[in-house]
């Protein structure tokens, strides 16, 4: 039971790691840091071109995707160990 809590955990994360990075990722293509020549007024009305953009921003490393899954592993494991002990120790 435990381990599918700190899955759902890990999943909350990742969602939230991505949400971060589009986040970041559409403020790079507003300021013109990016390889794409888009505004972001063009790409706001246009999402399935930006959630194509972001997904190929992120499967474009390999290295980042598997932080962000990794990352989210480790701190949905580290929230379910720290809610448990605090439920035990208020017993």
């Amino acid at each position: 039971m435990r381990r599918i809590a700190a899955l759902g955990f890990a999943a909350l994360y990742f969602l939230i790691y991505v949400a971060s990075f589009t986040i970041h990722f559409l403020y790079q293509i507003g300021a013109h840091m990016t390889l794409y020549s888009y505004t972001l007024n063009w790409v706001l009305m246009h999402p399935n071109l930006a959630l194509r953009m972001v997904f190929t921003e992120l499967t474009r490393s390999p290295l980042t995707l598997s932080i962000i899954i990794l990352c989210s592993i480790v701190m949905g494991f580290a929230t379910d160990w720290a809610l448990h002990n605090a439920i035990k120790m208020r017993k």
